[in-house]
């Protein structure tokens, strides 16, 4: 220890940066390991991180951009695919023209399209009512309601160009038109009657992906009249789908019972009894005229695009032609 007495201060020193390095390296060795846990932790963290980056993207202008030519992508396809479904072969713009922007505008429009569908039937020659208003009695004095204009606006494009296909089929008598209505159990409105409710069973429109106006036709005319509306439908670039045709046999000639029998057993003997009735018989195919009730509809896709195959537009006034 003589070494220490000799000199005390300098080997007080060297013993506090001895036990100073000491303290260093042990606390070193201690933090290195706290060191090794917090670097994992951050890889963890980080490898969360850019897991959550990949699957939600920021909305940078880069995604943004990215998004609308994957969505033009998809529309492209969308149009493609409903084209070759043939359900949209016309132009809806085209078609339906600038709705009214008021009752008062819907009621002149409705007058319009009475004088119209009018001069079509004598111009072809078809009878029909004289107070005929052609589905649109209940607007003879007054406009629909507001929320009604569209719908109505609809139905008096659709209902013209039936009328017009109609009037040309070489119908001799117009009966009527009817209008579905837009509320469930309101069949009889109007002074004519011109609205009729058709059956849920029956329609094809009840479903999410398409909407359905329906419509119903009576008129008088031959087989060879109902014939060439049908072919005229079918042919017809607008989406019409034929729901039902009744014919009402009471314009023929003859009793309602005989007739009766005679169509269950066109090949029964008469009776004795029925001999002296003989000659109010109709035969199997009879050439008189019958009257034709047909319920159809006119479909479409909900939110479709609006331009497709236009119709000959120099022929009839809504710009496609049955």
């Amino acid at each position: 220890m003589g070494w220490f007495k000799r000199n005390p201060f300098f080997y007080t020193i060297l013993s506090l940066l001895l036990a100073t390095t000491v303290g260093g390296v042990w606390y070193a060795s201690e933090g290195r390991d706290e060191l090794a846990i917090l670097k994992d932790q951050y890889e963890k963290k980080r490898r969360q991180m850019e897991m959550y980056i990949a699957r939600s993207p920021a909305p940078t202008k880069a995604n943004m951009e990215a998004l609308d030519r994957n969505y033009a992508r998809l529309i492209e396809e969308f149009e493609s695919v409903q084209s070759s479904l043939n359900l949209n072969t016309y132009d809806r713009g085209l078609f339906f023209g600038q709705v009214p922007e008021s009752h008062n505008e819907a009621f002149f429009m409705i007058a319009k399209y009475v004088e119209d569908v009018r001069s079509m039937a004598i111009g072809s020659g078809v009878k029909f009512p004289e107070e005929c208003r052609y589905g649109f009695s209940e607007y003879e004095n007054v406009g629909p309601d507001s929320e009604m204009v569209e719908r109505v606006h609809r139905q008096s494009r659709i209902m013209e160009s039936l009328l017009l296909a109609l009037f040309d089929s070489g119908i001799s008598e117009f009966v009527s038109i009817k209008r579905e209505s837009s509320i469930e159990g309101n069949a009889v409105n109007g002074e004519g009657g011109d609205l009729f409710n058709l059956e849920n069973d029956r329609s094809i429109g009840l479903t999410d992906a398409f909407e359905s106006l329906a419509f119903q036709l009576e008129f008088k005319g031959q087989s060879l009249s109902l014939r060439n509306f049908l072919n005229r439908v079918n042919r017809s670039s607008l989406p019409f789908s034929i729901n039902e045709i009744e014919v009402r046999l009471e314009g023929e000639s003859g009793l309602d019972g005989n007739r009766s029998a005679i169509l269950d057993n066109p090949f029964a003997r008469p009776s004795e009894t029925e001999r002296p009735m003989s000659a109010v018989r109709v035969p199997i195919i009879a050439e008189n005229e019958s009257f034709f009730v047909i319920t159809l509809e006119f479909w479409d896709l909900v939110g479709g695009p609006t331009t497709a195959v236009v119709g000959n537009s120099g022929e009839g006034r809504s710009g496609v032609q049955i």
